[in-house]
């Protein structure tokens, strides 16, 4: 039986287990699919897994443990991993990003606003920058100060993230956006959401991003694919699991 798992700490939160075994059904791959809340000094464990996934705060730490980075992990100058196969690092939320953005109904090419620049949010910004969107980018104490109004915004902090459902990274009352996702995706609707459908945006959580990036993983471990079909039951599924 092959080994795969998601590295990252904290992993209390995590769907990824639910989500991977329900991709292995799926496709018939006989694996096991684990979380692994470890330290940067516990990294050695990982060489007994056939491919795993990093996570918060791990996209960018993990960087020098690898032989190579595979073009879609690197933006710029910068570098940011959430899936490794073989000392090889890609960056499969570059494809669930776009998968969600398409759902959305939202343009890329459009007034973008960005809340946060971690892992995640150098993949976003590199993706909008590559659009010919116009970017805005706030990070920490420049959230605070934040107004305008702008056609997309996202969340790429953890700042609403279960169990701290009650806090918001803005509180939109200098912002108005008509389009608004939050990476996060456990609570379905982030206090950031649930403002931000007060306004008249249409809304988006990170559920559909964690399916295809997860979806493109099995992709490059061994060449599993689902159909679009078999990922709308999935998000679907767990969806229902989070109410």
């Amino acid at each position: 039986m092959k080994k795969f798992g998601l590295i990252g700490n904290p992993l209390g939160h995590s769907l990824s287990p639910l989500i991977h075994s329900e991709i292995l059904k799926r496709t018939g791959f006989d694996a096991d699919y684990s979380l692994y809340e470890i330290k940067p000094e516990e990294f050695g464990v990982l060489a007994a897994l056939d491919g795993f996934n990093v996570t918060i705060p791990y996209k960018e730490t993990i960087i020098p443990f690898l032989d190579k980075l595979d073009e879609s992990a690197v933006f710029e100058n910068n570098g940011a991993v959430n899936c490794v196969k073989d000392k090889i690092g890609y960056n499969t939320d570059v494809f669930g990003f776009e998968k969600a953005i398409e759902a959305l109904g939202a343009d890329l090419g459009s007034r973008v606003c960005l809340l946060g620049h971690g892992g995640s949010g150098k993949m976003i910004a590199d993706r909008v920058r590559t659009a010919g969107g116009e970017l805005t980018i706030a990070v920490r104490d420049s959230i605070y100060a934040l107004g305008g109004e702008f056609d997309l915004l996202i969340n790429s902090t953890p700042v609403g993230m279960h169990p701290n459902v009650k806090d918001s990274p803005i509180d939109f009352e200098n912002i108005s956006a008509k389009y608004v996702l939050d990476l996060i995706y456990n609570p379905a609707e982030t206090k950031l959401l649930s403002l931000a459908k007060k306004k008249g945006a249409k809304i988006m959580n990170g559920l559909i991003m964690l399916a295809w990036q997860a979806i493109k993983s099995h992709e490059i471990w061994y060449g599993g694919k689902i159909s679009e079909q078999d990922a709308d039951e999935i998000i679907q599924k767990i969806t229902a699991s989070l109410s």
